[in-house]
């Protein structure tokens, strides 16, 4: 039950981001850089280490709305603490995926930002640089399910993750977004499991989701279609 509520909290959050802004006005072109990296979200494996990914059911017509041409849901728990982190990965073009904000969507969804997002350096178990994410305690103020979470997000232009103050102003011109919502129930015995699933899942997603030449070869012929 927590789960599926989780779930319906999250695609809630979405829809309601799509609701506030409008459709945003782009150009109807798909470059190659985005095609590849539309293709990429589907490879990142469900089995990361210790942790077990279950495919979750998203309502497509919400991340439709809200710019996210490929994406999935996931529940991961860890085979040996049995914790258990949500996380959501999106792609579309760069000027939908970066407008939607946890500080715009949350208070739409029920749930209010206890403190400001702070910007936190990412690293693995062996200390590796893994990209920036803003991290947040948010806790809801209605309905039923998990009274608090904790969240990180950022997003990923192809070149790793980050947590810019103004998204889209810092990827504006971009071919292609990346965005990454990973959240944990502020429960006993579920403390830390977002940070520790995160150690496991950058990795993964940093060899999975590079664009590479393809993002170079977009740029150099001018085909950076927000």
């Amino acid at each position: 039950m927590p789960r599926r509520v989780a779930v319906i909290a999250a695609v809630a959050i979405l829809f309601v981001c799509g609701l506030v802004h409008g459709l945003w006005a782009e150009r109807w072109h798909t470059s190659r850089a985005l095609t590849s990296a539309l293709e990429r979200v589907a490879l990142v494996p469900l089995e990361i280490g210790d942790w077990r990914g279950e495919a979750l059911e998203g309502d497509h017509e919400a991340f439709e709305t809200a710019g996210a041409q490929r994406y999935w849901i996931r529940s991961y728990t860890n085979a040996r603490t049995r914790q258990t982190v949500l996380a959501i990965l999106m792609c579309g073009r760069a000027g939908r995926m970066a407008i939607h904000t946890p500080q715009l969507c949350y208070p739409g969804a029920v749930y209010e930002m206890d403190d400001a997002p702070v910007s936190t350096p990412m690293t693995s178990a062996s200390g590796e640089a893994l990209g920036t994410l803003n991290t947040a305690r948010l806790s809801k103020t209605r309905g039923v399910g998990s009274k608090a979470v904790r969240l990180y997000w950022g997003w990923n232009p192809g070149d790793g993750w980050h947590a810019p103050s103004n998204p889209r102003w810092t990827y504006s011109g971009r071919p292609f977004l990346y965005k990454l919502y990973v959240s944990e129930s502020q429960m006993p015995g579920n403390e830390n499991a977002a940070a520790a699933l995160l150690q496991e899942l950058l990795p993964e997603l940093r060899k999975t989701l590079s664009s590479g030449e393809h993002e170079a070869a977009d740029r150099n012929n001018g085909d950076g279609t927000p």
